[in-house]
């Protein structure tokens, strides 16, 4: 996929096309999706609104568009003809590599030498972004004489942005860019608003302080992204041809539907009746945001007999027997469909896990009646823990006083943010989380995926306790095998074993041990970079509301581990 952009002035002009820029449609909904910099060779765009962009391949998940209210989804363009992402140049500001001096213009007007895009860019906790205050920050001492003409002076004395002056040639004023990321940078100046990625819109009201940051800063985008597997009866075979013509079908009157769907060849080896079925089950989903996850978790685990949807293979494994009061289940998945759809994003602070009340930037000018998604196939390991002792788990009051710890912390934090109070976290749900980032890490030793490469999905409330691992990708086929291998019961034992083992201890204990969220502020327990974080495609909670004292009794306490 490439992108192609605009002049970032409001008004969209001639598109063109930056030398490397391409992009896979999984990085569009997950890492450069609208209002996202795509730091390319030579330049920087924002890709645009999803109102701009072309028709892309029509995706269907009905749950998740009843789920949402939308009628379908769209994968970003595939065009090889290039040009199918149109992006905005940002941020406008260019310096010339020889000179220093600003302009607007790939090439200097001085010196006629290549100019990069300037580093620093402002943004906002609303999303908005907007070009560094060049100017503002040169001439705080007083306004320009003239005609501001400024430039970047390298001293060349160190690496550092201390090292860096810009200086107004017209009027002799110059600034050091020491503490230009510091937070009290732009404690004088107040957000205007802006959204380049929205072409032609005006500017938000907005109150909120400005943030500056390099434009490629991990903290510049962060997506926020729904996703659902294709279970049954969505993922049998006559669901699967049904997506290819509900456009049409959807908007017939019943009498029509008939007629027409006996007429189209893809239906001819399915009975009609049930087709009709099929189609009237799809208009009446009732499917909502909190029942996503429950339909899944009762699909695993039910894997129920008979023909097997294309795209939803599952087999019950036998459990391990050391593990069975702790275990109930082992479903292994030979074969998943997954849709991620991109619904908006945030900057500065990752999306909430409870983000009912979080503003989230939007991708569009207007509301549409769709979204962007792509669809991923591949394999996974499904584990549902004994309700019993889960219960009889949480009601240990060594349990819930370290559950209350990560509690408070996640309370304060919320309340930094400006945000409501959120219900209190389930200890099975912190359990699940250190659980699932345990064993990415052990069966990426393994199964022959990198730990980037596997994924989890958390299943936890009052009647759900169970968590997927799983690997999924956009081509056809999604994944090798060797995940689902080592679901087996003896393999599977060992992954345990090996797991609970690694648990016990960290190589940066005991400062792991004993960190008290309550003081530091920061969402984990027990948890380090050296024992239990993964890479943040791979969680759902943004490495947040981990402890591995939840899995096992640690040196200096008792009786908070679940297997003991």
């Amino acid at each position: 996929m490439t992108v192609s952009s605009t002049a970032a002035t409001g008004i969209p002009s001639q598109l063109y096309r930056p030398k490397g820029g391409k992009l896979r449609p999984s990085q569009v909904i997950t890492t450069f999706g609208p209002g996202a910099v795509v730091d390319l060779p030579g330049e920087s765009v924002m890709v645009a609104g999803i109102d701009r962009w072309p028709p892309g391949q029509i995706i269907h998940e009905p749950r998740l568009e009843s789920a949402l209210g939308l009628t379908g989804f769209r994968a970003p363009s595939m065009r090889k003809t290039g040009d199918d992402l149109p992006c905005v140049r940002f941020p406008r500001h260019m310096i010339c590599s020889n000179c220093g001096l600003f302009s607007y213009s790939k090439k200097c007007s001085a010196c006629q030498s290549e100019s990069y895009p300037a580093r620093l860019i402002v943004i906002c906790p609303d999303g908005h972004a907007d070009e560094f205050p060049w100017q503002w920050w040169v001439h705080r001492k007083g306004r320009c004489t003239g005609s501001p003409r400024l430039k970047l002076i390298n001293q060349k004395k160190t690496a550092a942005l201390a090292d860096l002056v810009v200086r107004c040639d017209t009027c002799g004023q110059f600034r050091s860019l020491a503490g230009a990321l510091g937070p009290k940078a732009l404690e004088d100046l107040t957000c205007k608003g802006k959204r380049p990625w929205l072409i032609g819109v005006p500017d938000e009201d907005c109150t909120q302080k400005l943030r500056s940051v390099l434009r490629g800063a991990s903290n510049v985008y962060f997506s926020s992204t729904i996703s659902a597997l294709s279970i049954p009866p969505w993922s049998n075979p006559l669901q699967t041809v049904l997506n290819d013509h509900w456009q049409t079908l959807r908007q017939l009157p019943e009498d029509v539907r008939r007629t027409v769907v006996q007429s189209m060849p893809d239906f001819a080896g399915f009975n009609a009746e049930d087709v009709m079925q099929a189609i009237r089950e799809r208009l009446n989903s009732t499917t909502t945001m909190t029942s996503l996850r429950k339909e899944e978790f009762l699909a695993f685990r039910n894997p129920g007999r008979g023909i097997a949807p294309s795209d939803f293979q599952i087999r019950r494994e036998s459990v391990p027997d050391r593990y069975q009061s702790s275990i109930a289940q082992v479903v292994l998945a030979f074969r998943l469909r997954e849709v991620c759809v991109l619904r908006g994003f945030t900057r500065i602070d990752p999306p909430d896990t409870d983000n009912s009340d979080q503003k989230l930037a939007a991708i569009a000018q207007e509301p549409q009646n769709w979204l962007p998604a792509v669809e991923h196939r591949g394999e996974g390991i499904f584990i549902g823990l004994v309700q019993d002792k889960i219960r009889e788990w949480e009601s240990r009051p060594q349990v819930q006083e370290r559950v209350n710890r990560l509690n408070i912390a996640y309370r304060n934090w919320r309340q930094q943010r400006g945000l409501s109070p959120a219900p209190p976290l389930a200890p099975r749900l912190a359990l699940l989380h250190t659980l699932a980032h345990l064993l990415i890490r052990q069966l990426s030793l393994a199964c022959g995926y990198s730990s980037s490469s596997l994924r989890e999905r958390i299943y936890a409330g009052p009647d759900m306790c169970g968590l997927l691992i799983y690997t999924a990708s956009s081509d056809s086929d999604g994944s090798l095998g060797g995940l689902v291998q080592q679901g087996l019961k003896d393999r599977f034992s060992t992954t345990i074993q090996a797991l609970l083992e690694s648990a016990q201890w960290c190589s940066s204990d005991p400062l792991c041990t004993e960190h008290d969220p309550r003081k530091t502020g920061k969402l984990n327990g027990a948890s380090c970079h050296a024992c239990s974080l993964v890479a943040e495609t791979s969680c759902e909670f943004g490495n947040r509301f981990l402890d591995r004292a939840l899995i096992r009794d640690l040196s200096g306490g008792s009786g908070t581990g679940f297997f003991g």
